[in-house]
């Protein structure tokens, strides 16, 4: 088997990314870090807790998908072209997962400021 030197540290990153998004479930769900449920940019999200079993989700089947791309890479020996595009498939699945619970949330936190205040305004 040949090594290619300049895709070694393309196949090492999945390793990193896997890794990343492991230790991200990880302290979610077993530490408890709603800090860490927040968008793309590190803001955290409205109501971090409502969230929480879904960034949770997100994070575990990106990391175990991007491990399993790994291991099948070495044990089924897939072409270049077929796995780093599988690996950016992941990615941007997961970043766009991101995105939208970002969006959801602020759409979600809109929504129920408005139903408070007409709430209020009706009250009065």
């Amino acid at each position: 088997m040949e090594v290619n030197f300049y895709v070694l540290p393309l196949y090492l990153g999945l390793f990193g990314l896997a890794g990343l998004m492991l230790s991200r479930a990880w302290r979610i769900g077993k530490r408890n870090r709603l800090d860490l449920v927040a968008n793309w940019s590190s803001v955290q999200l409205e109501q971090p807790e409502r969230y929480k079993p879904i960034y949770i989700t997100v994070n575990l089947v990106g990391g175990i998908a991007l491990l399993a791309l790994a291991g099948l890479v070495l044990a089924v020996g897939l072409p270049f072209g077929t796995w780093v595009s599988l690996a950016a498939l992941i990615f941007w699945s997961y970043f766009f997962a991101y995105q939208f619970l970002s969006w959801n949330a602020k759409k979600n936190a809109h929504n129920e400021a408005k139903a408070a205040e007409k709430a209020k305004q009706s009250k009065g």
